[in-house]
């Protein structure tokens, strides 16, 4: 989205340009075209800002989830080694 925003951005400079150069333009609507491509470069900022939010958003929740992967890994070491534990006392009453 970002990259449509800037390219967009782009094309529409390129535009007032060639109508600069053909000399269509009014003193107006080169004043118009002015303010458009610092309103699409404002637009194509903000987009670009909320984009990289968003990855540090995701790298935050992958970071967590990773937290929350190796808690739940360890807890299950931990229940595996109990059950073992109960497994070989179990054997020994048995054997008994």
């Amino acid at each position: 989205m970002v990259k449509n925003v800037i390219s967009n951005s782009r094309l529409f400079l390129v535009a007032v340009v060639i109508a600069l150069m053909v000399g269509c333009a009014s003193t107006a609507s080169v004043e118009r075209a002015e303010q458009q491509a610092e309103q699409a470069n404002q637009t194509a900022e903000q987009a670009r800002q909320a984009a990289q939010e968003a990855a540090d958003a995701a790298r935050q929740a992958m970071e967590a989830a990773r937290a929350a992967q190796q808690a739940a890994d360890a807890s299950q070491r931990c229940c595996d080694e109990a059950h073992e534990k109960l497994d070989r006392a179990l054997e020994r009453m048995q054997e008994k």
